[in-house]
């Protein structure tokens, strides 16, 4: 099936996306230099951006190019905030504010065509909730599972049984092989045992991925970059929709082109469109 005909067969499906909400605070500033009597850099703040940001913000990319979208959301909510140096687009540091977890029913899973997990490390991805998805019953199922700074080392993909479609990034990939200083084609060896088709991305490398045993790569598209919060999310949002039909190859041109095109938009300011991708992949055919 071609790019076209993938995309076309995902504007008819219903899909569940679930995950954490997070909120996305970039303070803009203008260094001022080093206080008299502190080794710290003192700023001027300028601006503050919000964005919506979490399972939220990644679902957005995929509303314009399926049927319709619902959202289990769990976990806590985390507000990051991030000081932006604002000249040359630098981010200076982050601070991490979470609240109370929260809990919610999982609704009939059933229901939809594909299933969506993104998994953040903030609580919703419990025992519970991964005992669901299985006991529930998905017909599609699609994971992602991140590591940031707030779980490093302690979210792994290999507390999932298994998926249909798993997606993650290289270093998550190493945590969860243990794999330090391999290479990272031993660690989609190993992971494509608990998924029918895995991928790892690889930022400016661009990503691989294997299915059946056979493996495949596809560089990256662009080398410029504005911002790259959400680019990964982008990726996996628009393939979880149409992996169940696609190639490995056209996963990964399709992943990369949504990547590219997010990788140029500040924070969460906008999302990746269906015309956007179109054109996009039209451009690097």
């Amino acid at each position: 099936m071609n790019e076209s005909a993938l995309l076309k067969k995902a504007s008819s499906k219903k899909v569940l996306f679930c995950g954490e909400n997070i909120v996305d605070v970039y303070h803009y500033v203008s260094p001022l230099g080093r206080p008299t009597k502190d080794a710290i850099l003192s700023v001027e703040q300028n601006k503050t951006e919000t964005f919506e940001g979490g399972i939220k913000a990644a679902g957005k990319h995929a509303q314009g190019l399926c049927k319709s979208i619902d959202y289990f959301v769990g976990g806590q909510t985390i507000r990051k905030e991030r000081y932006v140096e604002q000249s040359h687009f630098h981010k200076l540091f982050q601070v991490y504010i979470a609240d109370s977890p929260r809990a919610m029913r999982m609704p009939d899973l059933t229901q939809y065509d594909a299933v969506v997990v993104i998994d953040y490390g903030h609580g919703m991805a419990n025992e519970s909730f991964i005992n669901n998805l299985f006991v529930l019953g998905t017909k599609y199922l699609a994971i992602n599972v991140q590591t940031n700074s707030g779980n490093y080392g302690y979210n792994l993909c290999t507390k999932y049984p298994r998926a249909d479609y798993l997606c993650i990034d290289e270093s998550e990939a190493r945590l969860a092989t243990q794999n330090k200083d391999g290479l990272i084609e031993d660690s989609l060896r190993t992971l494509s045992a608990m998924a029918t088709k895995t991928v790892i991305t690889l930022g400016k490398k661009g990503a691989i991925g294997c299915e059946a045993g056979k493996s495949y790569h596809c560089p990256a598209f662009t080398d410029s970059v504005v911002d790259t919060m959400g680019a990964g999310d982008a990726f996996f949002a628009i393939t979880a929709l149409i992996a169940e039909d696609a190639d490995i190859p056209s996963l990964l041109r399709i992943g990369n082109a949504a990547g590219a095109i997010k990788s140029q938009i500040v924070g969460h300011r906008g999302s990746v469109t269906r015309n956007d991708l179109a054109e996009y992949l039209e451009r690097v055919r």
